[in-house]
């Protein structure tokens, strides 16, 4: 479906983290997210576990369980489908000075993409429940509790079993520490129990497991539920294999790897730009918005990682970025030329109206007049009835532009 780039209207700014807590508030949203996944979990036990998988607050303070990790990137992507999130409208966003286009790309590629990005939340973290593993450094209540591991060779080699056991054991201690503490909220709870045993989650190689059969058979049902084409489920299980690796390709600005991610498109005949594209939605939704830390100012979000992802796309190849922005441009002048023509503004409409020949002379009339719509200016004035129907039209272009009333 076809948007209009230019249809928001920027308002305050907003951090990021203050944005997001804005969205989790929102019950609607909520209530959103919990009928997508819960659904899934109806029919799908890999899903089922998923979502009863621990995490740790070091790098998921959202809450305890990866459930409250998948809820907050629906919510988020829900919020900015039903226009109740912009990412223009962020300050960490909005000080990132020279990269509006950028900025508003990403967002209608997060639109454009629904079906996608939905089927991604589901699907990108459900081999952690089968791939998670437990430490605790020494001297912590973790370790006295048996929960580390030295062999890194041994975290990939652990049996089902024993991954089962040691799942087991840590959601009876969560459990019985929840309920000793009944008036926290999960995330205190969560802060508490960590303080408590210090035992950090893990998942190895939870990212590449969507390549074995059972997880890429997972990604058919729920892809194909949500009608996506098979190229469409190809890419995606490449992106969710991918999903983590720019949080250590961009911890800085770094160039050098954005020839990484062409290579990998190249390499499953992808287009490079779009495949960075929806890659960078993927991080939004899942390291920016979905994955929350704490700091002495509480609960926050930390888009770093993405600004930096940004800034080394640019650096990589500056004429790309001039490039992409002149077919943004030419993106927006044919959307409002769609919505010229059903409001009755476009040249067949001005022409009839203001009962002008075609030549120069409407050509400049016309121009002046879309113009004058599209910059807020004063609009050129003729007879009061013509004036009347301008501005009728203008009104019609403007309930297009804002369906929502916005």
């Amino acid at each position: 479906m076809w948007r209009n780039l230019s249809a928001h209207e920027k308002n305050d700014t907003e951090f990021l983290a203050d944005a997001v807590d804005r969205v989790l508030r929102d019950r609607g949203l909520r209530h959103l997210a919990d009928r997508t996944l819960h659904d899934e979990a109806m029919i799908e036990p890999l899903v089922a576990d998923a979502l009863t998988t621990p995490q740790s607050p070091r790098h998921h303070a959202e809450g305890p369980f990866v459930e409250d990790h998948l809820l907050l990137m629906s919510q988020v992507l829900s919020a900015v489908l039903g226009e109740k999130l912009h990412l223009v409208d962020i300050e960490e966003f909005a000080a990132l000075k020279g990269f509006e286009g950028e900025i508003e790309e990403l967002e209608e590629t997060l639109k454009e993409n629904a079906a996608l990005y939905e089927t991604f939340v589901v699907c990108h973290d459900a081999s952690k429940w089968a791939t998670v593993y437990f430490d605790a450094p020494e001297g912590s209540g973790g370790r006295a509790a048996g929960f580390f591991d030295d062999s890194w060779a041994h975290r990939h080699d652990m049996g089902i079993s024993e991954r089962a056991k040691f799942r087991t054991r840590y959601a009876a201690m969560f459990e019985t520490f929840r309920m000793e503490r009944p008036e926290l909220s999960m995330p205190e709870v969560q802060r508490q129990f960590y303080m408590t045993y210090g035992i950090d989650v893990h998942y190895a190689g939870h990212d590449r497991a969507i390549h074995s059969p059972v997880y890429r058979a997972l990604l058919d049902r729920v892809a194909l539920r949500r009608r996506l084409p098979p190229r469409d489920i190809d890419l995606l299980e490449t992106l969710i294999a991918h999903h983590v690796d720019p949080i250590a390709d961009f911890g800085s600005v770094n160039p050098a790897a954005i020839l990484r991610y062409h290579a990998l498109a190249a390499k499953y005949g992808y287009d490079a730009d779009d495949f960075v594209d929806l890659l960078q939605g993927c991080l939004f939704l899942d390291t920016v918005c979905g994955s929350r830390f704490r700091s002495e100012k509480g609960i926050q979000n930390d888009p770093a990682i993405l600004i930096n992802f940004l800034r080394s796309e640019h650096d990589f190849a500056p004429w790309r970025r001039a490039e992409k922005e002149c077919v943004r441009e030419d993106k927006k002048k044919r959307a409002r030329n769609v919505l010229f023509r059903e409001a009755g503004l476009d040249g067949l409409g001005l022409m009839d109206l203001l009962r002008m020949e075609p030549g120069p002379k409407f050509g400049a009339v016309l121009a002046k007049i879309q113009s004058a719509i599209v910059d807020g200016a004063p609009i050129p004035k003729f007879t009061k009835a013509v004036d009347e129907q301008i501005e009728k039209r203008i009104d019609a272009y403007f309930n297009l532009v804002f369906p929502g009333g916005e």
